[in-house]
């Protein structure tokens, strides 16, 4: 959900940086904050838009006075100076923040009204092209867009004790459909009350606009509780529609490879080889590279062992030799990351039976809010190679499922004493959370079970080292993708 209000709560931040402006932090007031924003959409065939939004602070009086002298009290400024100085800067961020949101804008501008006109209000006016602020999805052969009654106080974080001052927020949204449009869904009325606290949405469609306002009134001191009463049942945050000829389609593709190979030796060490390789998107195995050479290819491997040496022994595993190696660095195609150990304590034992826990679906539910934001192609390759004599106890059972085109298969071969489990997720470009979790839901962890002939097992004890390899193989990519945002 917090990845669906993005760009909601980059259309908060217009109203937010006011809210800042006049209520300093801490500050406290009898008197509630006062809002009036207002949206108009004008869709085009693509997708793209013509955006205004304009934002009018209506009170306290006193705050908004102060507001107006601060951007006023400028050295050496002429007032139209220093209004020409506030607007370029609140421009600056809000260009930025709908950027971080995913949306592209053009041909922005922002001006303040009624600073020193006596209307006793300000106003702040922001137009802009947007491009694909509609999206469509052949997923579900129609366009989409988001509109968030709620304007992203849904899902903002309150503190517990509240804010000390109360507000007054009337919102109203306006969309102009392309022509020949025709409407599926849009926000419906809704009314929600907590205590002294308000939540009312009402619509109406008229030709082809859809008119959507809301009316959010919340007491000061309201905590976490007061908003979910308010806003959590909430759900209806889109505008759909369809058009004569279908939409393209632009996104990315994900294709990741993982490959542990655990070599389960007569001492009852483990020599444990892990590769994770990265195929698309190329544009960002393009970036991996370019910033393991900026760092070294000793440093990123000597990073890579730190993290990886690190959570190994938080789970219990001792190591007793590491290393790690870097294919693909100055070749077009995939980038390699591959790490080798010796460990012991590499699975849990219960009563002498060795038990391996892994998730096949790669945690791809995870990184699903409502609707896939890019194609993944995800394959897991697990090798056990066991000493002669030892048993297999229990095997993942095979999977095959297809869900609206998106595909989860799991299938285990064992030859001799060698057990191999491969598992592919692949998910479609704007597949719906129902239909993943359809399809993976149930699925979150298979075992690999097996015994050893006397006098080759440890004692390890019945610590769980749930999905080791998993996290091992996980942890250099992490590394890298947390240092480049």
């Amino acid at each position: 959900m917090k990845k669906l209000m993005a760009l909601a709560l980059a259309f908060l931040m217009l109203g937010t940086l006011l809210v800042g402006s006049v209520y300093a932090a801490g500050s406290k007031s009898s008197e509630p904050y006062k809002e009036e924003f207002y949206m108009e959409v004008f869709l085009s065939d693509n997708g793209d838009a013509k955006i205004i939004m304009k934002n009018s602070l209506l009170g306290p009086q006193s705050r908004i006075d102060e507001f107006v002298s601060r951007i006023l009290n400028q050295t050496n400024m002429t007032n139209e100076q220093a209004i020409k100085k506030y607007e370029a800067q609140l421009l600056g961020n809000y260009i930025a923040q709908l950027k971080n949101s995913g949306l592209e804008t053009t041909n922005q501008t922002l001006h303040l009204l009624g600073v020193y006109n006596g209307t006793h209000n300000v106003t702040l006016v922001f137009t802009a092209y947007a491009k694909s602020f509609a999206k469509y999805y052949s997923y579900s052969k129609y366009w989409e867009m988001i509109l968030d009654p709620t304007r992203g106080l849904a899902t903002s974080p309150v503190p517990d004790s509240g804010l000390p001052y109360g507000s007054e927020i009337r919102n109203i949204f306006v969309i102009h459909l392309p022509q020949d449009a025709k409407l599926l869904e849009y926000p419906k009325p809704y009314t929600m009350e907590f205590n002294h606290s308000k939540f009312y949405v009402r619509s109406e469609v008229k030709g082809n606009t859809v008119i959507v306002s809301s009316d959010i009134i919340l007491e000061a001191y309201l905590g976490p509780e007061g908003y979910k009463a308010l806003f959590s049942k909430y759900d209806t945050f889109y505008v759909r529609y369809t058009t004569p000829k279908p939409g393209k389609e632009q996104y990315k593709t994900s294709v990741v490879m993982q490959e542990i190979i655990a070599k389960v030796l007569d001492s009852t060490d483990t020599e444990l080889t892990t590769r994770q390789i990265f195929v698309k998107p190329e544009q960002d195995v393009d970036y991996f590279k370019a910033y393991i050479k900026m760092l070294g290819v000793k440093n990123a491997t000597n990073m890579i062992l730190q993290n990886n040496v690190k959570y190994l022994s938080s789970q219990g595993v001792v190591i007793k030799n590491a290393s790690a190696q870097i294919y693909g660095l100055n070749d077009k195609g995939p980038l390699i990351l591959e790490t080798r150990y010796l460990v012991q304590n590499f699975t849990k034992v219960v009563n002498g039976t060795y038990e391996y826990s892994f998730d096949p679906t790669l945690g791809a539910l995870n990184g699903i809010s409502y609707r896939a934001k890019e194609e993944t192609n995800q394959t897991l390759k697990i090798q056990f190679l066991l000493p002669k004599g030892a048993k297999i106890v229990k095997l993942p059972e095979e999977i095959n499922r297809d869900v609206n085109g998106n595909r989860f298969t799991l299938k285990t071969t064992v030859k001799d004493n060698n057990i191999t489990v491969i598992s592919n997720v692949y998910i479609r470009y704007g597949a719906l959370l129902d239909d993943v979790q359809k399809l993976l839901g149930n699925v979150s962890k298979v075992q690999i079970e097996y015994t050893l002939p006397e006098g080759k097992g440890s004692a390890l004890g019945t610590k769980e080292i749930a999905g080791i390899a998993g996290a091992i193989v996980l942890i250099g990519a992490t590394l890298l993708i947390l240092k480049r945002r």
